[in-house]
């Protein structure tokens, strides 16, 4: 039996609402609210069956009509991260990912950072002139240059290579060392001592999802999840608005942060309420909080 939607769901004292619409309508109900819209959108001219196919050449254009309803939807302090991948057009790289995010910039939008997801587990494959895909883009673009930026939330361990490292450090290692071919960078190893978590990179490395979960394309729950827990403060809200078959709503549950996931696809979104009872122990009854 399908849900009725819009439905909310909630886990402990944080909830998530499942939106059947067009994104560009329905945000203008949260505009000001968002502190985070993580999302991966349909890639150019991909997956015919499931979307409007949009030609590579026409994708920057298109994308610029979710412009203003994203922008507007987001706090001051508010950021958009888009996981996306380029495609092969004629045997050569279309660069419409690069075009749009340059238009995005054009249209008021700060580039902070390229993220890169590094899939563990590429498609096996053999191309005449190409290796296995193993990443795909994630752009931080946000309303300002000093976003809302948590890297605390995602330190991780430092790794065991530190203890042999630094069980003898020598005379140059309790110092600042600067580079020999005086490009201005440098180190000090010593400052390492006594540290047991560290900053992660720009890279994130998780496996492919092995299951469809009813969507042609679904990211790991460990990719919104970094972004949540770095870009929305514990009290914020997140949106995804492409959400396919709900893995944004998955990690903002476990991020304990409010979440609302939109698609114009009434079977994704019948999906992405299922997963969400299902894998996300939801419920649908409980108190919500306030947007």
């Amino acid at each position: 039996m399908e849900q009725s939607l819009p439905a909310t769901v909630y886990k402990d004292d944080t909830s998530c609402t499942v939106i059947c619409g067009d994104n560009r309508t329905e945000l203008k109900q949260f505009e000001g609210q968002v502190d985070l819209i993580v999302t991966s959108p349909p890639y150019a001219d991909a997956r015919q069956k499931h979307y409007d196919s949009v030609h590579p050449d026409a994708f920057a254009e298109w994308f610029l009509t979710f412009h203003e309803p994203f922008f507007n939807a987001l706090k001051p302090t508010g950021s958009l991260v888009i996981n996306i991948k380029d495609k092969v057009v004629d045997g050569v790289r279309h660069r419409f990912v690069w075009h749009t995010i340059e238009a995005l910039c054009a249209n008021g939008w700060f580039s902070i950072e390229d993220y890169v997801w590094h899939k563990t587990n590429p498609m096996p494959g053999r191309w005449p002139t190409r290796l296995r895909d193993g990443w795909e883009y994630c752009f931080h673009l946000a309303k300002s240059k000093r976003p809302y930026f948590n890297a605390e939330a995602v330190k991780q361990p430092v790794g065991n290579w530190v203890e042999s490292r630094l069980r003898n450090l020598g005379e140059g290692d309790l110092s600042r060392h600067n580079s020999a071919n005086e490009s201005g960078f440098g180190r000090d190893i010593s400052k390492w001592v006594g540290k047991e978590q560290v900053l992660p990179s720009n890279v994130i490395s998780l496996a492919l999802v092995g299951k469809n979960k009813g969507h042609p394309a679904v990211f790991p729950v460990g990719l919104p999840l970094f972004f949540i827990k770095l870009l929305c403060p514990e009290d914020g809200l997140v949106i995804d608005p492409f959400a396919g078959s709900g893995s944004t709503g998955l990690a903002a549950l476990q991020a304990g942060r409010r979440c609302i996931l939109i698609d114009n696809n009434p079977q994704y979104a019948q999906e992405s309420y299922k997963r969400l009872c299902q894998e996300g122990d939801a419920q649908p009854n409980g108190t919500p909080r306030l947007l």
